[in-house]
């Protein structure tokens, strides 16, 4: 039997290794009893993938080291400097003006308050304010940590300041900053939007705060001494007592475990890990001091009350500090470097993915909801009539209808697993998935159709055809409303989806029935609408190779896409192109077709997937959308002619569609373009944009030979990135450029300085996907 995954947050405490007090099986899960009702609110780390979108790194949380962000922990490190600085004057005896820091006190609590609240509003279940906890207390207890260095090397006159003390003062201050600016969110949101933050999100920070640890050391460890301001201070004991009782507890464990066989076996009923565990492990856990008390002869050396109460309290307060710690290193700081994500890994620098979407808690909404991915989707032709037909026929009919869908659906589900695409919704009688690489959407779509063929010669109800169709696109990630505390579920929206939904539905072959429906709903007498339709009622629009072959694809008289079969646009295409790299490629002809042969290894054998360009369709509500059609070959009639290594997939589709004059034409456009070339803009105020045009140089991360232009996107639809417009216009916008450059040399123009700004946003005329970020 395969073994279940194990979860994010033990496969983290499981590696850990700087962890003291978590018994091996509480890091293996036991460590949720110990925070109780906000157990289920602990964040969980993610998968990060490395720039070929297969190695993983993580789990983690993807950091970005965004100049605001970056503002604001420099302030809240500037903030902990002047704490530390007041409380040492104070010691040493000195009247320090404290209006100063009290300032200081307020700004952090309002920026602190601005963060907390776009993290618990675009929450959604998804654990951003807990994120946003662990991120904070890891700033403060490190802004803590280099505070306290400064004093060690600032003693004056050979004092050294209380470095303990100075660090629990430092620590109470952190809470007190956090309690304020979290009272001040809540206070805004009931005045402003009359909303309440529900109790669940706010448990965890709470419990960071009510525990203290967590903003007092930045890493676990196993000296109880680091503690003694804590316990003077917060708990009320004294702690060279603590101490004390706490070591002769430790004794008394450790003697009965050698000594007394029967406490022992009790002991491993009580603890399983008893036996690789040593004592002053042990005796913080949960029931082993009742144990110890209640066992026979030990009676009278009970500890007292109140230290009692202190070694479990602290010992919870301690376990979950491991946990938070462990998790606090799973935020891995993100930077970008030109067009490369960049994080910080094991103290590595690796490229990561171009589709991963970092956390930026000082930018609206934390997470960009625009992502850019591979989408296939699939839909079953006339499923619902076959459906109502089969109901029509008796219940065993449509039974087993529904048990031949079921095991469909079960065959899908391995291919999807296979090419790790990510199921996104269901869409009628049909499925969207999406896809990190091209080649996986791509193969799935081939197996896909090969895996209908299978079923439809095996009596398949659903027997009139599957359609596909394959893009790649803009999407918008849109979180949905959820029950209780569940993972959020995000809708896919946006430009990319309506694409594929218009590729698959396409326009089908009804225009005559429509108007003669039209006409007789507007009075006409439906005898004289049939007999003047007639020579045109039951003519076929289908070319000659439609005809001969079950499932195709093809344009209408009119351009409109007629799609029984597989499409996928050019777009994709070039993209695919990039990852098959030197794959070889094959051409043969079918149905008097000429077709471009991809080698595809599916689950059971080789098969070849053809492409053959269509041209442009007119679909609605979208702009002109070059495509290709898709089929799958198991074997071919005609003999494949290798093409020669390296051959360009798109140029040989153009080559066979006879287009080589204008593939030739469209190249002498494309080269038109300078890779480099690339727009960039900022909002000036509102309601007015700022346009810069500059050859981008990924090593400097600046635009050279910049020139400030007046565009106005005139054309841009509603929810359309302005990225697809400026793909659009990049050849007019490379021949503005070369104009300007006839004139005069631009100046540089460093693009770190506009991502400061609101509105800012980069493009590759060339390659919008991989644009500056």
């Amino acid at each position: 039997m395969r073994q279940a995954p194990r979860p994010a947050i033990e496969e983290v405490l499981l590696e850990a290794r700087s962890l003291h007090f978590l018994t091996p099986q509480e890091r293996a899960g036991g460590w949720r009893r110990y925070f109780g009702p906000a157990a289920e609110r602990v964040p969980e780390p993610y998968p990060l993938f490395a720039e070929d979108e297969r190695t993983s790194r993580g789990p983690a949380w993807p950091l970005l080291a965004s100049p605001k962000w970056q503002r604001f922990t420099k302030e809240l490190g500037t903030l902990v400097t002047a704490e530390a600085g007041y409380r040492l004057a104070v010691a040493r005896g000195e009247r320090p003006d404290k209006r100063a820091l009290v300032a200081q006190r307020g700004a952090a609590v309002q920026r602190l308050a601005e963060i907390l609240e776009n993290a618990l509003l675009h929450d959604h279940n998804q654990r951003l304010p807990e994120i946003l906890w662990l991120a904070l207390s890891r700033e403060l207890t490190e802004g803590s940590a280099a505070a306290l260095r400064n004093a060690r090397l600032d003693g004056r006159e050979g004092s050294v300041p209380d470095l303990a003390q100075l660090r629990y003062a430092l620590a109470e201050a952190h809470v007190d900053l956090a309690f304020r600016a979290e009272a001040e969110v809540v206070a805004r949101l009931k005045r402003s939007m009359d909303f309440e933050p529900p109790p669940h999100a706010l448990a965890f920070g709470r419990l960071l705060r009510e525990d203290v640890v967590p903003l007092l050391l930045p890493a676990p460890t196993a000296r109880l001494a680091e503690l003694d301001p804590f316990l003077r201070h917060r708990l009320g004991l004294e702690p060279s007592r603590f101490h004390t009782a706490l070591a002769t507890a430790v004794a008394w464990l450790d003697e009965m475990r050698q000594e007394n066989l029967t406490f022992a076996r009790a002991l491993s009923l009580l603890a399983p890990e008893a036996v690789q565990c040593p004592s002053w492990q042990l005796i913080f856990v949960p029931g082993v001091l009742d144990l110890l008390e209640a066992f026979e002869g030990r009676a009278a050396q009970k500890l007292p009350a109140d230290i009692r109460a202190a070694v479990e309290g602290l010992g919870a307060r301690l376990k979950r500090f491991e946990v938070v710690a462990a998790l606090r290193e799973r935020l891995v700081p993100v930077t970008v470097e030109g067009t490369v994500l960049v994080g910080e890994c094991g103290g590595e620098a690796i490229r990561l993915s171009a589709s991963i979407r970092p956390l930026d808690f000082a930018a609206p909404g934390v997470v960009d909801s625009t992502v850019r991915r591979y989408g296939l989707l699939y839909d079953l032709v006339e499923f619902t009539q076959i459906l109502e037909g089969l109901r029509r026929r008796g219940r065993s009919a449509e039974d087993e209808a529904l048990r031949f869908m079921v095991r469909f659906q079960q065959r899908v589900e391995r291919i999807r697993q296979r090419y790790r695409l990510h199921f996104e919704k269901f869409l009628g009688d049909g499925a969207f998935f999406s896809a990190r690489r091209p080649s996986a959407a791509f193969y799935a779509a081939a197996e896909l159709r090969k895996l209908y063929e299978t079923f439809r010669s095996q009596g398949f109800p659903f027997d009139r055809g599957l359609r596909l169709a394959v893009n790649v696109g803009t999407y918008h990630l849109l979180p949905m409303a959820v029950e209780g505390e569940g993972s959020p579920h995000f809708e896919f929206l946006g430009h990319g989806l309506v694409e594929l939904a218009r590729l698959t539905t396409g326009k089908t072959t009804h225009e005559v029935e429509d108007i003669a429906d039209f006409l007789i709903s507007a009075g006409y007498d439906v005898h004289r609408v049939l007999a003047f339709l007639e020579p045109v009622r039951h003519a076929s629009r289908h070319p000659d190779h439609v005809r001969q072959r079950p499932y195709a694809a093809f344009l209408a008289e009119n351009q409109e896409l007629v799609n029984l079969g597989g499409v996928v646009t050019e777009a994709f295409l070039r993209e695919l192109e990039t990852e098959l790299g030197g794959e070889p490629l094959f051409e043969t002809e079918q149905w008097g077709l000429r077709w471009v042969l991809v080698p595809v290894t599916a689950e059971d054998g080789r098969i070849f997937v053809g492409l053959r360009l269509l041209g442009t369709p007119r679909l609605k509500g979208l702009d002109p959308t070059p495509i290709a059609e898709m089929v799958v070959f198991e074997a071919t009639a005609e003999p494949l002619s290798p093409l020669p290594a390296g051959a360009s997939l798109l140029h040989s589709l153009q080559r066979l569609a006879g287009q080589g004059e204008a593939a030739a034409e469209a190249g002498k456009r494309e080269e038109a373009v300078d890779p480099r070339l690339c727009v960039a803009s900022v909002l000036e105020a509102p309601d007015s944009r700022i346009w810069y045009i500059g050859l981008f140089h990924e090593e400097v991360d600046a635009l050279f030979h910049t020139f400030r232009v007046p565009l106005s996107p005139v054309g841009v639809q509603d929810g359309e990135p302005f990225e697809s417009w400026l793909f659009r216009q990049r050849f007019e916008l490379a021949k503005l450029y070369r104009g300007l450059r006839r004139d005069g040399q631009g100046a540089t123009l460093s693009l770190a300085d506009l991502r400061s700004r609101d509105g800012y946003f980069a493009c590759l005329l060339h390659a919008p996907h991989r644009s500056p970020r």
